[in-house]
């Protein structure tokens, strides 16, 4: 059998390399990386994007927070108000 026929071309399903197998022992006898295409502008517009989504949820959270806090500011209020309407505790030995 020629060294052909013991070759197998295989890509990476992870990061789509190619890859040159030897079918008898399994060993990649040749690995070619694939060539990413990055560019300045394209990582500028995904930092933005991902700065404005972060500035949006902060924003959302600092809302939430303030809701929150005036609701449980507004329940304090009401329960230091009705505090006068409850009964005086009973004394368990009756002892003034």
């Amino acid at each position: 059998m020629s060294d052909e026929a013991t070759r197998l071309n295989v890509t990476c399903s992870c990061c789509g390399a190619s890859l040159v197998v030897d079918s008898e022992t399994g060993l990649v006898l040749k690995s070619k990386a694939k060539k990413v295409d990055y560019s300045l502008e394209d990582a500028l517009h995904r930092e933005k994007t991902k700065k404005d989504k972060v500035d949006d949820l902060f924003a959302k959270v600092l809302e939430d927070e303030k809701r929150r806090h005036s609701s449980l500011e507004e329940k304090f209020r009401k329960a230091l108000d009705s505090k006068d309407e409850l009964d005086d505790p009973k004394r368990p030995l009756g002892f003034d």
